[in-house]
């Protein structure tokens, strides 16, 4: 098992991900409400044992494309 430490979007606390059980990941854009920034950009990163959504982090696809790369030794 590999496994990749990214970083969640609120509280800014680590996650661990098994990079075998990602489902997909993608950035989301800035949404705003009524001229009001509601969300800031981040990434979405789905795992395959879970059906929430997925968790919000900071890092970037690119980022995370890096670290699973460097977890695999390429």
């Amino acid at each position: 098992m590999r496994i990749i430490k990214v970083t969640h979007f609120k509280d800014k606390d680590p996650i661990y991900i098994n990079i075998e059980q990602i489902g997909h990941f993608y950035r989301v854009p800035e949404e705003y409400d009524y001229g009001r920034l509601e969300t800031e950009e981040h990434t979405r990163l789905s795992v395959t044992t879970h059906n929430n959504g997925g968790f919000m982090i900071k890092e970037t696809p690119e980022e995370i494309i890096k670290l699973i790369e460097k977890s695999r030794g390429i």
